[in-house]
């Protein structure tokens, strides 16, 4: 925000830092139900039933709630200690193993039937190394038959949706501004808040970043990779992606040689 250093109230903080303090509020649109839905028509596409699954980029845990509450066993981490604490004091999460981690260096034991990464986690490594190593560390823990379900946005959703987007919204003790915008040369997708709360005579600043990545390099990595590729769907469809696709869900599977 290039007028903050005229302001002496605004604060930097790290992504999620004080955004999970109203994250549930400002996402308040999304239809974690629908997730789970998804996931599970997935499931019995594959005739698949899996055992324990890992959400990696959990959260608050609304999608780990949601598939609870369809029977699923689950666990999950979150490189944001602050998501992670709110998740925590959700009641139908309490007995329910949660930690901080990074996805890049996953510190998980092996045999885990099902990984899942969505709501386009994944875009925020901003190297395609990162994503490499991801890919191949999850490979590594999940067991023979497991299923591994991660999703990207595409340049497609960010020059439709979030090229220049601009919200405001208060309730309560809280308010924020929330600006995105798109840098096409960089595939970065920027999208910054200024979250305000009425006790605290400060502003908080975060800057998220997320690259978007083609298609076309996702696809190549994991043909790289032991990864069997089942699918790539296209927004919450069994369609293929294509290029009208503003979210692609890719569905791995672990097979022998």
């Amino acid at each position: 925000m290039l007028y903050n250093w005229l302001r002496k109230d605004i604060r930097e903080a790290e992504p999620y830092s004080q955004l999970a303090r109203i994250y549930d509020f400002v996402m308040r649109h999304v239809d974690y139900e629908r997730w789970a839905d998804y996931l599970q028509r997935i499931f019995a596409k594959l005739d698949f039933s899996p055992g324990m699954i890992l959400d990696i980029g959990c959260g608050t845990g609304n999608l780990m709630a949601a598939l609870m509450r369809k029977g699923y066993s689950v666990c999950g981490f979150d490189i944001s200690l602050a998501m992670v604490a709110i998740a925590r004091q959700k009641l139908e999460m309490k007995n329910i193993p949660l930690w901080r981690g990074d996805m890049r260096h996953l510190a998980v034991r092996s045999g885990l039937q099902c990984v899942i990464c969505l709501y386009d986690s994944i875009n925020y490594l901003l190297q395609l190394e990162e994503v490499a190593e991801t890919i191949r560390q999850v490979y590594q823990v999940v067991e023979q038959n497991g299923v591994f379900i991660f999703d990207i946005c595409t340049e497609r959703n960010s020059m439709e949706n979030f090229a220049n987007y601009f919200e405001q919204e208060k309730q309560g003790d809280l308010s924020y501004m929330r600006r995105s915008h798109y840098d096409r040369k960089a595939r970065i997708q920027y999208t910054e808040f200024d979250i305000s709360f009425k006790k605290e005579k400060v502003t908080f600043h975060e800057v998220h970043r997320q690259r978007i990545y083609p298609t076309e390099e996702i696809l190549a990595l994991i043909e790289q990779s032991p990864w069997n590729l089942l699918y790539a769907f296209s927004n919450f469809s069994f369609e293929p992606a294509n290029k009208k696709s503003n979210r692609i869900h890719f569905v791995l599977q672990k097979l022998r040689p």
